[in-house]
């Protein structure tokens, strides 16, 4: 009984938090962790936006008008969701766990953007990497790779 009230619950709240039209879900999910990490420390500017669209373009191998379209949507996914359970919901269910490291990566590399670590975004992208079951050493690893690319 409980299972079925779960999976009631999670359809629901997919359906309302991401509709993914004319992207997957799996892509809006992405976005909106990225644009959750950027403005975790208060400040979202055009640096950290043009960073989520490089990411898209590179992780979701978009091109820049449709990365960018991404953006807008999952701007507003992100700012009417309570919570990013769905999100990661949606990615653990459409990446492999290469892929999951990989974006998890990119979640420190927009953080990192702005040359400072508030400690919301260190909290946000540990949680998001658990609910994505890394394990802590690809957790660490894909934190280590994001600050040597910086």
């Amino acid at each position: 009984m409980f299972d079925k009230i779960v999976s009631y619950l999670e359809k629901r709240m997919e359906q309302n938090a991401i509709n993914p039209d004319p992207f997957e879900r799996r892509q809006v999910a992405v976005a909106s962790l990225l644009i959750e990490a950027s403005r975790l420390d208060g400040h979202y500017d055009a640096v950290e936006q043009g960073t989520v669209v490089r990411l898209l373009r590179e992780t979701l191998k978009l091109p820049a008008d449709q990365a960018r379209d991404l953006l807008g949507l999952a701007e507003a996914r992100q700012a009417n969701t309570y919570d990013d359970w769905v999100f990661c919901e949606a990615i653990k269910k459409g990446y492999s766990m290469p892929e999951r490291i990989d974006i998890v990566k990119h979640l420190w590399e927009v953080a990192l953007v702005d040359g400072q670590l508030h400690r919301m975004e260190t909290l946000m992208i540990d949680r998001v990497a658990t609910e994505l079951e890394l394990t802590p050493a690809q957790a660490a690893a894909a934190k280590e790779a994001a600050q040597t690319k910086k």
